[in-house]
């Protein structure tokens, strides 16, 4: 026999990294929970991506799958700056109303509604005060005219007894003087 040159060739697959002769080098898979940082607090965002699919038009859970993470808010699925950020700023406020009416017109014929309900409850609000107020000033003018004529009868009845006082005064005065007369004349017989 002749004797082989070099190195024994391999029955096994390649190692995954290796790469053949023709072939560019391969990439490791790059997976979507790998783009999220693996610490505690990035946890549940990596979770929900591990099952995700990255190809395709599933939803999982429902939820469109976006890794991407939010400066202001920190929250994974939007960028900093996207409406569905809670902490979007709002530039133009008139410009904002339109876009919402224009995106939503639900959302702002709710609000028109809830502001005309708002005002009705007030206007409710301020004709009950009144009427309280009315009525509260009503029972004091009740009152008062009934404590008046309660202290009216008190003097009508005072000035009363002190009349019946002054007449017995004057009939006991004139019977007893008549009563004396009386008990001489009975005496005499």
């Amino acid at each position: 026999g002749g004797r082989k040159m070099g190195r024994k060739a391999s029955t096994g697959p390649p190692p995954p990294d290796a790469a053949g002769p023709d072939e560019p080098p391969r990439r490791k898979e790059i997976r979507p929970e790998d783009t999220i940082p693996d610490l505690p607090e990035n946890q549940e965002a990596r979770e929900f991506l591990k099952n995700a699919p990255s190809k395709g038009l599933w939803l999982p859970f429902g939820k469109e799958v976006k890794v991407m993470k939010c400066w202001r808010c920190k929250q994974y699925g939007h960028r900093t700056g996207d409406r569905e950020c809670p902490m979007k700023q709002t530039g133009n406020v008139s410009n904002e109303k339109k876009r919402r009416v224009l995106y939503d017109p639900m959302a702002s014929l709710m609000e028109r509604r809830a502001k005309k309900k708002e005002a009705r409850r007030e206007a409710r609000r301020e004709r009950q005060l009144k009427k309280i107020e009315l009525y509260q000033k009503l029972l004091e003018e009740e009152r008062a005219k009934r404590d008046q004529r309660r202290n009216e009868r008190m003097l009508a009845k005072a000035a009363k007894k002190s009349k019946k006082k002054k007449k017995r005064k004057k009939a006991s005065s004139s019977s007893s003087s008549s009563d004396s007369s009386d008990s001489s004349s009975d005496s005499s017989d």
